[in-house]
């Protein structure tokens, strides 16, 4: 049996059909009541989001795939930790709209004037189960974890990534005004710097950096052996 690793990534705004479920929708129906309404809007996550980031995690977890044992799950802000096979309906719903956030808070029944926008987004997490089943994730006797994570999407993994079990090596691909968001993770930066150097977009340099780290990992000794984010960060910059 070969090592295990764990990648969690974030959903994409852009979708590969049009969306036709909206946050509210999500917070009044189950995701099977959804997908079971919405059957021609409707597709596995791997398939349903198409951002340029997440293109890049699913040739990363491809090419892992060869070498390892991978758990991909995706953290999706409407229906919280998936994974790549659970079919969703095309949705619209993010962490990233402040105004939806709080309506999603109103009805979960807390007063979102005695939040922080980062409580807000915490509260919501919380109620979708993701920090518990990220932890649960790690658990599962993962040798090595990659988390490709935006601000937003960090708030949401909440105190997870401050749970890393001793037997796992874990990497957060972040920028550096992100640091204290990856908990006991080792940072990779994703800053300026690798953005300039890789030639790409901040919409794709973190998953851009996963691919690369993919693409220059031969074999499963080879996985092991990333003990620090210096090993991690100059093959994420090998092209």
């Amino acid at each position: 049996m070969g090592p295990s690793i764990l990648i969690l990534s974030a959903c994409s705004g852009e979708k590969a059909v049009d969306e036709v479920v909206t946050c509210a929708d999500i917070d009044g129906s189950s995701k099977e009541e959804l997908v079971n309404r919405h059957p021609d809007k409707s597709l596995p996550a791997r398939s349903l989001y198409t951002g340029d980031e997440h293109g890049h995690v699913t040739e990363a977890v491809d090419r892992f795939k060869a070498i390892a044992d991978v758990d991909w799950r995706i953290i999706s802000a409407g229906f919280g930790l998936v994974r790549p096979d659970t079919e969703l309906p095309a949705y619209e719903c993010t962490f990233r709209n402040t105004d939806s956030v709080r309506r999603r808070v109103e009805r979960m029944g807390y007063d979102p004037d005695s939040l922080t926008q980062q409580e807000q987004v915490q509260r919501v997490a919380n109620e979708l189960g993701i920090s518990d089943e990220i932890e649960a994730a790690l658990d599962d006797g993962i040798d090595v974890a990659f988390v490709v994570l935006g601000e937003d999407y960090l708030n949401a993994a909440g105190s997870s990534l401050s749970s890393i079990p001793e037997d796992c090596t874990a990497f957060a691909f972040a920028a550096e005004g992100n640091r204290d968001l990856i908990g006991d993770c080792q940072w990779v930066p994703s800053t300026e710097t690798e953005r300039d150097a890789l030639g790409t977009t901040w919409t794709q340099v973190k998953g851009y950096q996963l691919k690369n780290v993919a693409d220059n990992v031969a074999s499963a000794d080879d996985l092991l052996n990333l003990e620090n984010a210096a090993s991690v960060r100059e093959k994420s910059l090998c092209i």
